[in-house]
């Protein structure tokens, strides 16, 4: 900012200084050149005439020349340090005044001209000399006025001195109030810097840079820095997401497949270590082999579908209506279990929700499943809106879940007291909340009217 300051005013300055210089040296040069047209059109001019003798001429005599009456050779000078002279044909006729030794051209087109001369420099004033007719014999006949330029030339000099110094002065006092302003100018980048590198050096992407407290520029640089962070952190954090689900996948797995993969591989080495099994011992062995298989399929799509919505914000969401989803997992329960009674009552119209269809599914299968398995002889399954908000029941009469329970009953691998030896991973319960968290919604459990255990399932209608 210094050097940018400095620069513009140093411009400012040079410019303005070229430009004074440039006019009062010609306002200079210009008077000199009105004070020689005056003296060749005073008596100096016109004491210059035709010679009696044909192709001379000669300077009227005045009173200190013989005769009297006229402009002497004192009235060709103005003043000391100019001179007049008649030149003809390259040769000096007649000259008087302070005439330079040597350096004046003879020879000179009309007009002003500049010339160095004697030791210094001198403004002439060249005019050609119009003579009578039949005075032929004097070739291109002038007469030069002269004017020392030096007094001139050192004005100009000085004023070039002044408007330097001037100048120089200015830029100096520019780059010294250039350097005291920045600072505080620029306090404020300064300490955005710091902020900045604090987020750096801390990696904390949840810091945000102060706003309001500096100029508009600032403040825009600022807010646009706290919007990059923001979504850095949302990022961070989703992928943050990603990492956890699989490494919780990873331990997941390894901690519910490694029992039934053991079971399965010591079933399988009875069977081939003894070859002479009976064959209804040898069928049972085989469908308790089938039947771990299942249960490890189902604990893997189970896993698979928890690390899905662990990291939920990849998910695809879309309006849905509960009511449809509901209903057409009633009917497969029903398909699945048909010993089993499932209601289902609803009320009437869309019950619209946006979020990922087939995690509410997955939400209401389970929430079904693990009311057939775990209780009585009748499911009930109700929707209603709640001021904006759906309410999604699921209530049996089984023996219910002991309050002591319910605080972890939806962790994942945990099983109730009442569950006993009925199949099931204990991670049904944690899909149905996690999938109701996702929706942005949450789940709890209570008793249900016919003595068993009410979900209830609260979820945000669009």
């Amino acid at each position: 900012m210094t050097a940018a300051a400095t620069a513009a005013v140093a411009l400012v300055l040079i410019a303005g200084g070229l430009l004074t210089v440039a006019t009062f040296a010609d306002r200079e040069r210009s008077s000199l050149d009105r004070e020689l047209e005056r003296r060749a059109q005073g008596p100096a001019g016109r004491a210059v005439r035709p010679a009696p003798e044909p192709g001379s001429l000669e300077v009227a005599p005045g009173p200190d020349g013989p005769g009297g009456g006229g402009p002497g050779p004192r009235d060709l000078l103005a003043e000391s340090g100019s001179f007049v002279r008649v030149v003809s044909d390259g040769q000096v006729l007649r000259a008087a005044g302070d005439v330079p030794d040597e350096g004046l051209p003879t020879r000179s087109d009309p007009g002003f001209a500049t010339v160095d001369a004697g030791g210094g420099r001198w403004r002439i004033l060249t005019i050609a000399l119009e003579l009578p007719p039949g005075f032929g014999s004097l070739s291109e006949p002038m007469i030069q006025f002269g004017a020392d330029a030096g007094p001139l030339e050192s004005r100009i000099d000085s004023m070039q001195r002044r408007v330097a110094l001037i100048s120089g002065l200015g830029i100096g006092l520019t780059v010294i109030l250039a350097s005291l302003l920045a600072g505080p100018a620029l306090a404020p980048l300064s300490r955005l810097r710091r902020s900045v590198a604090g987020v750096s050096t801390t990696r904390d992407l949840s810091r945000r840079l102060p706003e309001g407290d500096a100029g508009r520029e600032v403040d825009e640089l600022a807010h646009g820095v706290n919007e990059m962070l923001a979504r850095l952190e949302s990022s961070s954090s989703e992928t943050e997401r990603a990492l956890e689900a699989t490494r919780r996948f990873a331990g997941d797995v390894g901690h519910e497949v490694r029992t039934p993969l053991t079971s399965m591989r010591a079933n399988l080495d009875a069977v081939r270590r003894n070859p002479s099994m009976p064959e209804a011992e040898r069928r049972a062995v085989l469908d308790d082999v089938a039947r771990e298989q299942e249960d490890l399929v189902a604990v893997l799509d189970a896993l698979q579908a928890l690390a899905r919505g662990d990291s939920a914000a990849a998910l695809p969401r879309e309006p849905v209506d509960m009511a449809e989803v509901i209903d057409s997992a009633v009917e497969a329960a029903r398909r699945r279990h048909p010993g089993a009674h499932v209601e289902l009552t609803a009320a009437e119209g869309e019950h619209m929700i946006t979020g990922w269809p087939d995690g509410l599914r997955l939400l209401i299968d389970n929430l079904i499943e693990n009311a057939i398995r775990h209780g009585g002889e009748r499911v009930t399954v109700g929707l209603e809106r709640d001021h904006g908000t759906l309410l999604l029941t699921v209530g049996d009469d089984g023996p219910g879940v002991p309050a002591r329970e319910r605080e972890h009953i939806f962790e994942r691998f945990t099983r109730g007291a009442q569950a006993g030896s009925s199949p099931g991973s204990g991670l049904g319960l944690a899909l149905v909340a996690q999938q109701a968290q996702m929706q942005g919604g949450d789940v709890t459990v209570g008793d249900s009217p016919a003595g068993g255990a009410l979900f209830t399932v609260r979820l945000p209608g669009a």
